[in-house]
């Protein structure tokens, strides 16, 4: 069953690849995900969120094995109310507008769907819905954007980053091997986008969850930061923060606000960190004081702010 999926997936990021725009494709394979998870899947009730407040979430399920958690109120479940969610959401985006609700409920369904299907049924491929994530979004972002230039590299010479590269040498997984970026003549991330006129930069890190590489975003603007003053802003885009408890039955998010305050008053500052699903202490005070979370829906508006 999940032959169709990962083959219209890679016929969308060929055409991502090539320069294209993959959004239709992006959105239809996100649908063949809800028809499959329809068909071939329970899709029930797991349990609540650990701590106030009150916050259901549900989970796939097939012979036993269970996805991540997803929320059933963000999470568009009837197959045709998606599809035509999804076509408003692509025709928004071409008139340079968007519901908030819809945009977020669209994307939150269209990854979470695909990422259920992963979940149950091709578990050992990890990377997959990350870079599902990419391939949305830079679509997305280009038919919003059709103006401004896409990348994934920015070229960076002339200044000292060694120490930058130092500071990761104790970091383990996915942000030990992006170390590697640093030491380099370009910096690389999901998306880039910059305005031809103004010069300006978006950089948009795009996570389905961060867990322990948080400091990536941080230290590649750092770097930008030396590179270019004032050019560049990072916006971490995500989905959620959400893990099981099979042991309660609860939801547990996994959040780590002492490090972001820390990073983003000491290495250096982001724009802003945006979910779906917005973790419940992420959202208090204390944190915002120090960064901005915001919903995802925001994340288009505050970047066309930057770029002019």
């Amino acid at each position: 069953m999940m032959t169709d999926i990962a083959a219209a997936f890679l016929a969308a990021k060929k055409k991502y690849d090539k320069g294209g725009n993959a959004l239709a494709e992006t959105l239809s394979v996100g649908a063949l995900c809800l028809e499959t998870l329809h068909r071939s899947a329970t899709l029930r009730r797991f349990g609540m969120f650990s701590g106030p407040p009150k916050i259901e979430y549900w989970v796939a399920e097939d012979g036993g094995a269970l996805s991540r958690p997803y929320r059933p109120d963000l999470f568009i479940a009837d197959l045709n109310t998606f599809r035509e969610e999804a076509r408003d959401f692509a025709e928004e985006l071409r008139l340079g507008k968007s519901d908030p609700a819809r945009f977020d409920r669209v994307v939150y369904t269209t990854v979470s769907a695909f990422c259920l299907c992963f979940d149950v049924w091709k578990p050992k491929s990890r990377k997959t819905p990350g870079t599902f994530f990419e391939v949305l979004m830079a679509s997305a972002a280009r038919v919003r954007f059709p103006k401004l230039a896409m990348t994934k590299h920015i070229p960076i010479k002339d200044i000292p980053v060694a120490a930058t590269a130092d500071a990761l040498l104790d970091v383990t997984g996915d942000e030990r091997d992006a170390a590697e970026t640093f030491t380099g003549d370009s910096v690389s991330t999901d998306l880039v986008l910059t305005n031809p006129e103004t010069g300006k930069g978006a950089v948009v890190p795009l996570k389905i969850t961060t867990r322990e590489r948080i400091v990536q975003p941080f230290a590649h603007q750092r770097i930008l930061d030396s590179a270019y003053p004032g050019q560049f802003a990072s916006f971490l885009a995500c989905i959620s923060e959400v893990q099981r408890d099979d042991n309660t039955g609860t939801v547990k998010q996994i959040c780590v606000p002492g490090t972001v305050a820390l990073f983003q008053k000491h290495l250096s500052k982001l724009n802003g960190l945006y979910y779906c699903d917005i973790p419940v202490r992420y959202a208090r005070p204390d944190l915002g004081s120090v960064i901005e979370v915001k919903p995802l829906h925001l994340l288009f508006e505050d970047m066309a702010a930057h770029v002019g």
